[in-house]
């Protein structure tokens, strides 16, 4: 378990640490309540990864893919989806075969969570810095 703690000075660090550790085959599922900075760091990690397209929320598509140096990396935020059986709909499990990808409100996967996944839980803390508590669940 690795914490990270950043503000939006130090975020790009905070980012290039996290993207050092994304692979296809591990999804990175970002938890963290509504205004944490979830969107604001998955944009610094996919800058980090190389791309150099603008990132934004796919809070309405709920998934944008992107370009990187090496791979396609997908930003996936869940939060519109209100029925886990829509989960089959979007193909996740073969992206995840090929494609890095971070997820926002994995809490909507439900039992079609990953049984492999890097975990990252976003907190805002008293200073208005950022903790993040990464692990990997294998």
């Amino acid at each position: 378990m690795i914490d990270i703690i950043f503000n939006l000075n130090s975020i790009a660090d905070a980012a290039k640490q996290i993207a050092f550790k994304l692979t296809p085959g591990l999804p990175f599922l970002l938890y963290g309540e509504m205004g944490a900075g979830k969107t604001t760091l998955t944009k610094h990690i996919v800058s980090a990864l190389g791309c150099v397209e603008q990132v934004t929320s796919p809070t309405f598509t709920i998934m944008q893919s992107y370009l990187t140096n090496t791979d396609t990396v997908w930003h996936v935020d869940l939060y519109r989806l209100d029925d886990v059986y829509h989960i089959d709909e979007l193909g996740l499990d073969e992206l995840n075969r090929h494609d890095m990808m971070i997820i926002e409100w994995p809490e909507r996967l439900g039992y079609k969570i990953f049984s492999q996944y890097l975990k990252g839980t976003l907190s805002i803390q008293s200073d208005s810095s950022r903790k993040l508590i990464l692990e990997t669940i294998i």
